[in-house]
């Protein structure tokens, strides 16, 4: 059976991360929406996949040899997000805590050290490395034994994969983008060749070298129709103003593959083990970042029980002791509310009990449907009616659905309200 390598583009994959799904904060406010992302994939399904050997690769920090090339490489690109940016010393805590090699070669980007890699392991036929990235470039590399793995979509792109999707052969995708203005890496490109014309060119002449060995020897009788169209006066005058970028974006397209620097890293220093995933700094990490749904069930903490806070919850279930509480919220300029219902599906809840903490010494439970005394609901619905009207910050987990429940139980109660008036009056007059 082949090994089964996987190589992580760090920076890619990280920005897919944080773009492609909800932002979200610990109860201190920290975005860690990222890095829990990043946390979920290596410790989930990173561990269903079962990888023989995993790196990670990021790009180096600074200037390198593309920009000695081209001093406007990048320059369009957008400046990372603040809360992209907050997160990534934390992530790479993270890689380095899971015990993933974390690889960052001076001067070179990480599609260089990915490429060399590649070109280091796919040298043994029983490798087999799956790259994970979106990134255009490395699909260059694509190969017998090296695939490109989209892990959002669950799809590998092998050789007929890149070819249906790029529509020329992977080894000349280095060539196409050449052609191609690269929003993203500000790479220039040939003027009036769009995606459609690109792709004729490099499957009708193979490499911008060759374009330009058609075009200065004006022989264009063994090419094909298609291709002879694109060599008409207005083609010709685009060609020949670009000559210089389309020679040099080619140079800053093309992946380094000879960087001695990947030389030393060794298969068997780095097998990939789920079961050392879970080492007490990680779960500490996991904690403290509030990823309860990371942590192992063997490796989560009792939770804590009103006795262990110190605190006595008050269960309310007469209107003079729920009026008492009405009045004592004057004092607060914010409280916390949370409701429990016997269904997450709103239209189908019913409202069970009502929550207000005040502070750690004044904690109510509103009994309306547990077992036991409960208030009566005319009080409830004037209790909350008069709470929802006052100058009070109210605040709650998943708050929108305990407002939607207590605006539901209101209208619900006023609806039955009018609707027993009616029968009254209709009683009355026969």
């Amino acid at each position: 059976m082949k090994r089964k390598i996987y190589l992580i583009d760090a920076n890619n994959f990280i920005y897919r991360m944080f773009f492609g799904l909800p932002e979200f904060s610990t109860k201190d406010g920290k975005v860690v929406n990222a890095i829990f992302w990043m946390a979920k994939f290596f410790t989930n399904q990173l561990v269903k996949e079962k990888p023989d050997y995993v790196y990670v690769v990021k790009d180096a920090k600074g200037d390198n040899f593309r920009h000695e090339l081209f001093s406007d490489y990048k320059a369009t690109r957008e400046r990372m997000p603040d809360n992209l940016r907050s997160q990534i010393s934390d992530i790479e805590k993270l890689i380095e805590l899971l015990k993933f090699p974390l690889i960052e070669i001076p001067g070179f980007e990480a599609d260089d050290a990915i490429g060399s890699l590649a070109k280091k392991l796919w040298e043994d036929k029983e490798n087999e490395v799956f790259i994970l990235t979106w990134d255009k470039d490395l699909y260059s590399l694509v190969s017998e034994n090296v695939k490109i793995y989209d892990t959002m979509k669950k799809k590998v792109f092998w050789i007929e994969e890149t070819r249906e999707k790029f529509g020329i052969e992977p080894e000349m995708i280095i060539d196409y983008l050449a052609i191609m203005w690269d929003k993203a890496d500000n790479i220039p490109w040939i003027d009036w060749f769009w995606p459609k014309k690109a792709v004729t060119l490099i499957n009708d002449i193979w490499s911008i070298e060759k374009v330009y060995e058609v075009l200065d020897s004006w022989n264009y009788e063994d090419l094909t129709d298609d291709a002879k169209k694109l060599f008409r006066w207005k083609a010709i005058e685009k060609l020949e103003a670009s000559r210089e970028n389309a020679f040099l974006s080619k140079k800053l397209a093309t992946i380094a593959l000879d960087m001695d620097s990947v030389q030393w890293l060794s298969l068997d220093d780095h097998k990939f083990t789920p079961e050392k995933l879970f080492s007490s700094d990680v779960i500490t990490m996991f904690q403290d970042y509030e990823f309860e749904s990371l942590i192992p069930q063997d490796n989560k903490k009792a939770p804590d029980t009103w006795k262990d806070l110190n605190i006595s919850p008050k269960i309310i279930w007469d209107s003079e002791t729920l009026f008492e509480l009405e009045s004592l919220m004057n004092n607060y300029s914010e409280i916390v509310l949370d409701t429990e219902t016997t269904s997450l599906d709103i239209m189908e809840a019913e409202l069970v009990w009502v929550s207000i903490y005040l502070d750690d010494e004044n904690v109510y439970y509103i009994n309306r449907g547990h077992r036991g005394p409960q208030v009566k609901d005319k009080d409830l619905q004037l209790f909350l009616t008069n709470l929802l009207q006052k100058d009070v910050t109210i605040i709650g987990h998943n708050i929108k659905y305990d407002l939607q429940i207590l605006e539901l139980y209101l209208n619900n109660a006023w609806n039955n309200s009018v609707s027993q008036e009616s029968q009254d009056s209709q009683s009355t007059l026969f």
